[in-house]
C-alpha cells in the first residue's frame, strides 16, 4: 500500500498501533453487523415459520436442518464474540481514553454469548431429542423467541458501540 492510500484509509500520521486498532474496530463492526443481520433474519423469518408448523413437522424439520443451522451459527457466533473481545482487550491494554466504551463492548459481547449456555444449549437439545411434548412445543418456542430477542438486543448494543468507536477512533 502506498503512503497516499494509507493516509486516506488510516489518516495522516497514523502509527502501526493505531492502524492495528482501526483494523480491529473495522473487523469487529463488520462481524457484529453480519451476525446481528443473521440473528434478526432468524427471528423474523424462521421463528414465525417454526411456530406455524404442527409439532411433527417442526421436529422433522429440526431433525433435518437443526445441525445445519448450528453449523452456520456456531462459527459466526464464535467470531462475533472473539473479534470484539480481542479488540476491547487490545484497546484497553494500550490505555485508550475510551476504556469505558470498550468495557461495554466486551460486556455486551459476553452477555450475548452467555445466552447460549444459559438457555439455548438446553432448549435446542430438547428440540433435537424431541423431549418436549406436542403441547409444550408452542410455549417452548415462545420462550426461545423471547430469549432470542434478548440476545439480539445485546448484539445490537455491541454493534452500535463498535460503530461508534470506529467513527471516533478514525
Amino acid at each position: 500500500m502506498n503512503g497516499e492510500a494509507a493516509d486516506l484509509i488510516f489518516g495522516r500520521n497514523c502509527n502501526l498501533s493505531q492502524m492495528i486498532g482501526q483494523i480491529l474496530l473495522f473487523l469487529s463492526s463488520g462481524i457484529l453487523g453480519i451476525f446481528v443481520g443473521a440473528q434478526v433474519t432468524e427471528a423474523v423469518l424462521f421463528v414465525p415459520y417454526w411456530k406455524s408448523l404442527p409439532p411433527d413437522q417442526f421436529f422433522d424439520l429440526h431433525k433435518t436442518y437443526g445441525k445445519k443451522i448450528h453449523q452456520f451459527f456456531a462459527p459466526l457466533t464464535i467470531l462475533a464474540t472473539l473479534v470484539p473481545l480481542g479488540t476491547a482487550f487490545y484497546f484497553i491494554s494500550n490505555g485508550t481514553e475510551d476504556a469505558l466504551l470498550f468495557v461495554m463492548l466486551g460486556g455486551t459481547t459476553v452477555m450475548f454469548f452467555s445466552t447460549y449456555f444459559l438457555f439455548f444449549k438446553n432448549s435446542n437439545k430438547k428440540f433435537a431429542q424431541r423431549s418436549i411434548s406436542d403441547d409444550g412445543l408452542g410455549p417452548e418456542l415462545d420462550r426461545w423467541s423471547r430469549w432470542h430477542w434478548g440476545r439480539v438486543a445485546f448484539e445490537l448494543v455491541a454493534f452500535g458501540i463498535s460503530l461508534w468507536l470506529l467513527l471516533v477512533n478514525h
